[in-house]
């Protein structure tokens, strides 16, 4: 038989990818999500669409189809809308996170792979603590960071009271093709999109701001990596900051894009700096990054640029 796989949040843009990857190793793969499937996965996927906070059809299909292996991606990930509406974010990325452990452990699950967060976690870290180190202090700054601080702790009560695994990825700023370019996370692909069509792209707060980035081919190979190695903790990041400013800099560059820059106030709950140190993923599970700032911006324009050329948006 296929090893059997459930991935939540399968529609988003990490799922998507680890789909795809997924189904290249043979998996029986089940995608459950709020949204409307993708339609677009090749290979034996089952799509789903279902609320991860509605217990009781969640605990039924994880009952019915007895994963392997749970890759746990769905989340509620703005952190402005974190803020506008705590109780959504807690609900989605903590209860429903504790609830899909419990009950994959009962229905015999080997191990979870729960994507956390890196720089929300740790709020305003001095600069002579960076990059952040999985032990560095946790100290949200946003209810986001919060939900997703409560959602480790809880893991670790199921790893103590079952047999189920758990590994957790703390990555940076995930970017890459097929990011979905109208929502209020992913800094990248909202300005490639803007810029190549040409319209007005705003900054909130200085540019000052540094962020670490990490491009999604890398991401992904540090999940699969996470599924088969030692159950454990990993920041999953470049530990290169890059300002804010760059960023825009560097996308108006390779778009040719000549407007001014829009400058409007901080966002509540933004941090002005984080980086994490990578190395403990390189000892546990033999992850580095491949991919460089710039050669990943490059790729996502080029696959934002396809897309805008297309009559028929490219998913990826």
């Amino acid at each position: 038989m296929a090893p059997r796989a459930l991935v939540t949040g399968s529609s988003g843009f990490v799922a998507g990818h680890i789909i795809r990857r997924l189904t290249t190793q043979g998996y029986e793969i089940t995608g459950l999500d709020i949204a409307s499937p993708r339609g677009d996965f090749n290979g034996n996927v089952r799509e789903v669409t279902l609320d991860i906070r509605d217990r009781e059809r969640v605990n039924t299909l994880i009952k019915e189809i007895r994963p392997e292996l749970v890759f746990h991606i769905a989340a509620q990930a703005s952190v402005p809308a974190s803020m506008r509406d705590p109780r959504t974010d807690v609900e989605t990325n903590a209860l429903a996170t504790l609830e899909l452990a419990f009950n994959a452990a009962a229905a015999g699950s080997r191990r979870m792979i729960f994507i956390s967060t890196g720089g929300a976690l740790h709020g305003e870290l001095p600069p002579q603590e960076l990059p952040a180190k999985e032990a560095s202090h946790v100290s949200p700054m946003s209810v986001y960071g919060a939900s997703k601080a409560a959602a480790e702790i809880y893991l670790g009560v199921v790893t103590q009271q079952t047999d189920l695994e758990v590994s957790i990825l703390r990555p940076s700023n995930i970017y890459g093709p097929g990011q979905n370019p109208n929502a209020e996370a992913g800094v990248i692909a909202i300005v490639t999109r803007a810029m190549l069509r040409d319209e007005p792209v705003t900054l909130f707060g200085d540019g000052n701001q540094r962020r670490d980035y990490v491009y999604i081919d890398d991401t992904v190979d540090a999940i699969l990596l996470a599924a088969e190695g030692p159950p454990d903790i990993c920041n999953i990041s470049t530990g290169i900051e890059v300002s804010t400013a760059r960023v825009f800099e560097t996308i108006a560059d390779l778009t040719g894009y000549k407007r001014p820059i829009l400058i409007a106030e901080a966002r509540p709950g933004d941090i002005q700096r984080i980086s994490l140190e990578p190395t403990k993923a390189k000892r546990v599970w033999n992850w580095q990054p491949q991919t460089s700032f710039e050669d990943g911006v490059a790729l996502t324009i080029d696959w934002f640029r396809k897309e805008e050329a297309s009559e028929t948006p490219v998913k990826s």
